[in-house]
């Protein structure tokens, strides 16, 4: 079964200063930035991200675009129609479990309800800061995790016990 991480695009992009657009140059600079962080992340954890902006106002029906193979789906909400809506739709529809990257706090309450996981943009942001350092900004220090400090035998042997626990 899969397993989602869902981003509240706007509102992830508004609470991280990486998406600011005094350091990205713009707006659309902001989204498409965000976007290939997801596609980082969503390769680094092996889950599928979708990524819901918030297009109400604008006269264009709903898109929703797939990306590298469906890793990442890039929805954008139609007219009248807020990411929240479809935030909320997918969570009564996505067959696995899923976190809800929001600052919205009755969206928050509305992933718990619905037996999801609720996440901060700042959690975001520190999954970001611990990909791998071919995808890692040199700019932030890197966490050290207790898995790179590990033998790969050691760690076949832990996978093992814990599929065995399950």
């Amino acid at each position: 079964m899969a397993s989602y991480l869902i981003l509240d695009a706007y509102n992830v992009i508004r609470a991280l200063d990486r998406y600011d657009e005094r350091n990205t140059g713009g707006f659309d600079e902001s989204r498409e930035m965000l976007v290939n962080d997801a596609l980082k992340a969503a390769g680094w954890t092996g889950r599928v991200i979708i990524v819901v902006f918030d297009a109400h106002r604008s006269p264009e029906s709903r898109r929703d675009e797939s990306r590298a193979g469906g890793a990442v789906r890039v929805i954008y909400s139609g007219f009248g129609e807020s990411a929240d809506d479809i935030i909320e739709r997918l969570l009564g529809t996505l067959e696995g479990s899923a976190t809800v990257y929001t600052a919205d706090f009755a969206l928050q309450r509305t992933a718990l309800a619905r037996g999801s996981t609720r996440a901060t943009p700042g959690e975001f942001e520190e999954l970001l800061d611990e990909l791998p350092a071919l995808t890692h900004s040199p700019s932030v220090p890197r966490r050290l995790r207790v898995a790179d400090q590990l033998s790969p035998e050691t760690l076949r042997q832990l996978e093992e016990l814990r599929r065995r626990i399950e």
